[in-house]
């Protein structure tokens, strides 16, 4: 995991962002948690349940889940991960891991989100019931599409994400650009993420 963004991936990043095409449709229709979560049950982060084999497809991961145990492991507090060779998010191992993410995350107004995601290897998101990411299968480090994302009401959103990492490198970053907002995407910040711990939020 890594604080900031690195020259190179700015460089990236930006480049990716004004290449033609680039952009996906308007995402809307995404529902926000009902109720809205109490702030003294949430705790800093994304819940993780982590499974480990030789996945291929991100849902090869719920196929497995279904006769087997998973592993859970430590909250993920924010979504930067381009580790190399190194662990896989909170699992402790360096491959064939595959991650159920569960949680929230808050959008604090109103209005068009940019979001994007990098990821190796494959990885779903979905947030409100809505699918945002797809990108299930094996590869090498790639951006998805930028996304524009419609929130019409401020709040909690339920967040599921799976994703694997099969051999040798991972990486998993979370990107967005508030409305109004200009210049690069952004980490999406650790303020925005949480879970209630033992719960199974809505998809």
């Amino acid at each position: 995991m890594r604080a900031g963004v690195g020259a190179v991936l700015l460089a990236t990043c930006l480049a990716f962002a004004a290449s033609p095409g680039s952009a996906a449709e308007l995402i809307s229709g995404l529902s926000p948690a009902s109720p809205q979560p109490a702030a003294d049950d949430l705790k800093p982060g994304l819940a993780v349940t982590y499974y480990f084999n030789a996945f291929n497809n991100t849902r090869e991961i719920q196929d497995w889940a279904k006769y087997r145990d998973g592993v859970r492991g430590e909250p993920i507090l924010i979504l930067d991960y381009f580790v190399g060779d190194g662990d896989v998010l909170t699992s402790g191992r360096a491959d064939e891991v595959g991650a159920d993410i569960r949680g929230y995350i808050n959008f604090p107004v109103a209005g068009t989100y940019t979001v994007a995601m990098q990821s190796n290897d494959g990885v779903d998101l979905k947030i409100g019931g809505v699918q945002i990411v797809h990108d299930p299968d094996v590869h090498s480090d790639r951006y998805s599409e930028l996304t524009p994302v419609e929130i019409t009401t401020p709040g909690w959103y339920p967040l599921h994400l799976l994703y694997f990492e099969k051999r040798v490198t991972a990486t998993l970053e979370l990107y967005w650009l508030k409305p109004g907002g200009s210049g690069q995407l952004e980490f999406v910040p650790e303020e925005a993420f949480a879970h209630i711990p033992g719960e199974v939020p809505q998809k």
